[in-house]
């Protein structure tokens, strides 16, 4: 060690039992490796500290800097094992807040869903900004609009649409037409400065499980339509 230049017979004893007690002495046949702590090192310091040269004293530079490096050694493992909790705090909690969502109706990034007989098809569009004309198209699965639902002057913000199957399209006799089961899709627009200009959507699926992934890994919602999708995809619970 810096600092220690031992002579005397009883102190070389003295300092060789302190080694001995902490576990730095020569390894013995059969010893395991110790790990030590932040008490071994302030006892390997003090032993330092009473077996030094009073000639050559440690310098208080040296001596604050050992305990810094202690204090940082402390203070890394405190730290980690804070985060660690921490981890585990948040991820019991995103799960408990996932499992309730099973069974609830949410809105999630998209443009197809499946429509069932006798069903209601329900999204949102996302409007950047005010304006005075949002239409959604909505297309079969050939790519033909068989609905088009006019939401006028909208503000700023999500905006919820709902579709109950009726074509436009109309029977010979004049009576309204509805809309087979089957996978459709949907495409929303807006004016902006005179020009139509796409605007997000989203469908409205159900929750039928959660899925928890490995420590540090999201959260994954199974839906009935999208499938797995990210909880932090969802953009409302409904």
């Amino acid at each position: 060690m810096d600092g220690i230049n031992i002579k005397d017979p009883v102190q070389m004893k003295q300092m060789q039992a302190t080694l001995d007690k902490l576990g730095l002495a020569k390894p013995k046949e059969g010893l395991k490796e110790k790990h030590l702590g932040q008490k071994d090192f302030m006892q390997l310091m003090l032993a330092q500290m009473n077996h030094q040269d009073p000639m050559k004293p440690m310098d208080n530079g040296d001596f604050l800097a050992q305990m810094a490096q202690f204090s940082s050694v402390k203070g890394l493992k405190d730290l980690k094992d804070s985060f660690g909790s921490l981890a585990t705090s948040l991820q019991s909690s995103q799960a408990l807040q996932a499992s309730s969502m099973v069974g609830r109706t949410v809105l999630v990034p998209g443009k197809t869903t499946a429509l069932a007989a006798g069903s209601t098809l329900v999204g949102a569009v996302d409007v950047p900004n005010s304006t005075t004309d949002v239409k959604v198209n909505i297309m079969d699965a050939s790519g033909e609009v068989v609905k088009t639902l006019d939401l006028g002057s909208q503000k700023e913000g999500v905006t919820h649409f709902s579709w109950d199957g009726v074509l436009d399209k109309k029977a010979p006799d004049g009576t309204v037409m509805q809309a087979k089961a089957g996978k459709y899709s949907v495409q929303a627009q807006m004016q902006a400065d005179g020009k139509p200009q796409a605007v997000n959507t989203f469908i409205a699926d159900k929750v039928q499980s959660v899925s928890l992934g490995k420590p540090g890994e999201p959260v994954t919602l199974n839906l009935a339509a999208a499938g797995k999708t990210s909880l932090a995809e969802i953009k409302q619970i409904m």
